[in-house]
């Protein structure tokens, strides 16, 4: 590979470079452009360089400028310097103290993007020992086909590799501290950014939080899940008093066993399509978008609609592909390996158990990315531990958030012992969602104003009687 731009090292982290050339983008002249050369390998700081694609929106120019907050988009495979060109992110007051800039981390957008065939794609979740093999195999051959059609940085795309040239593009820009805000996938950035740079870290937002303390399987699948069942328990509550609930009046737990039962039977009918039998995975995965936006009259017209047909409105959205980066960036940040059909099968059985009426996430698909990935992850889970030297940060998080589950937030608080802003309803994303909670964040980024632990914002939208939650920003757009 060419060399692409000027030397980055790293003692531990990048030194200031010569600056970064910003020009006006050719696709949106109002946002100005640049790319910033750094080690495919940070471990081989003299060897091959890849670009990173950056994009900046200015603030106000004037002497209240606090310098530049860069954003960090979800995902695993949000392409930062993208969004930054189509969408200002943040509001007003934001851009009257600080430049916001953004970037396509490596592997993404136009950042020497992760290239595969995505003809072999696929997160079915396998139901008998043959499909679970065919499995494995397929996704061996289209890793490999990943790396050949990708090159070297496709075993480089972690988030440890990422915040490294985090830091570079701190060093590029001449700034002693990062100020950055991160959100959903983002947050994991953040929280290894303060880790790894603790001197350098400026204010810093964590809005809607992964927890990489989580170390398997199964803990993660079961908080993912958890967030369904208890959402779907505010149904059951809703149906129970609203007489306009087509189920009123029905035992729904008990209706959903009947359906579960039936589909692990093969006699459970597409209400779309009589053809189509739904194994229990299936049946789950159809009930999660009506569960997780709270559509509570049309959850419960499609449950009752097995047996006699459903109109065409009411079948689930087909499931949308992962970016190819996703693959190799999860499977480097989380141990998320499952060994055999055997334990494949076991922990299906223990969601059945713990959640008996949703039984299944879409996040729980994320164990058949890393089906036949060789090794451990590269950056692997860990408690987040933070030292003395890092300043005041930022946590927020709804308490029914369908993506960065609330658990993991309180987790975070407890691990950093730094404060959680709660919003006590739905949605992804507080920034785009809460107004008290984008008020504290906005206090905290132009003041450094921390508050109180366990603060919390009041409800909105109340979860419940069929409330809509906002569209998700982030890595509940990723599902599927």
């Amino acid at each position: 590979m060419a060399v692409l731009g000027p030397l980055l090292t790293a003692v531990p982290a990048a030194q200031a470079s010569a600056g970064i050339d910003w020009k006006p983008c050719a696709d949106k002249p109002e946002v100005e452009c640049a790319r910033l050369a750094v080690p495919v390998d940070w471990d081989k700081p003299d060897g091959d360089k890849i670009e990173l694609s950056l994009a900046r929106r200015k603030g106000a120019e004037g002497g209240d400028k606090l310098g530049t907050l860069m954003y960090g988009p979800g995902g695993p495979g949000g392409a930062g310097a993208r969004d930054l060109k189509s969408d200002p992110i943040f509001e007003t007051p934001v851009y009257q103290r600080y430049d916001v800039i953004s970037y396509d981390s490596r592997g993404i957008g136009e950042s020497s993007p992760v290239q595969c065939d995505t003809a072999n794609q696929t997160r079915a979740w396998p139901s008998t020992e043959e499909q679970f093999t065919k499995q494995v195999a397929q996704n061996k051959a289209y890793i490999e086909d990943c790396r050949k059609r990708t090159g070297p940085v496709f075993d480089h795309v972690d988030t440890i590799s990422d915040v490294k040239d985090m830091d570079a593009i701190r060093a590029a820009l001449g700034e002693e501290k990062l100020n950055y805000y991160g959100v959903s996938y983002g947050t994991l950035r953040g929280q290894q950014y303060a880790e790894n740079f603790p001197t350098r870290v400026g204010r810093l937002v964590l809005d809607s939080t992964m927890d990489h303390s989580i170390d398997n399987t199964w803990d993660f699948m079961r908080t993912e899940t958890h967030l369904r069942e208890e959402l779907f328990g505010i149904f059951t509550q809703w149906c129970e008093k609203e007489a306009t609930c087509s189920l009123h009046g029905r035992d729904v737990p008990a209706l959903m066993k009947q359906l579960y039962d039936k589909a692990a039977k093969g006699e459970l009918a597409d209400p779309k399509d009589p053809a189509r039998k739904l194994n229990p995975v299936d049946f789950a995965l159809s009930l999660e978008p009506r569960v997780l936006s709270e559509r509570w009259a049309e959850l419960a017209d499609y449950i009752k609609s097995f047996g006699q047909g459903a109109p065409a409105s009411l079948a689930a959205a087909p499931a949308a592909q992962r970016p190819d980066p996703s693959r190799a960036i999860w499977c480097n940040d989380w141990d998320y390996r499952i060994s055999s059909f055997g334990e494949l099968r076991e922990l299906t059985d223990k969601l059945a158990e713990a959640s008996p009426n949703v039984r299944f996430s879409s996040y729980d698909t994320w164990a058949v990315v890393c089906l036949g990935w060789e090794g451990k992850p590269v950056n692997p889970p860990h408690k987040l531990t933070l030292s003395d030297e890092v300043p005041p940060i930022l946590i927020t998080n709804s308490r029914y958030d369908p993506a960065t589950v609330y658990p993991w937030a309180q987790a975070v608080s407890e691990q950093s012992g730094m404060p959680l802003v709660t919003y006590d309803g739905g949605g992804h994303g507080m920034y785009f969602v809460d107004s008290c909670s984008r008020e504290h964040i906005h206090n905290y980024l132009f003041k450094g104003d921390v508050p109180p632990a366990n603060t919390h914002c009041p409800v909105q939208n109340p979860v419940s009687a069929g409330a809509v939650l906002p569209k998700p920003r982030s890595l509940a757009d990723f599902t599927g």
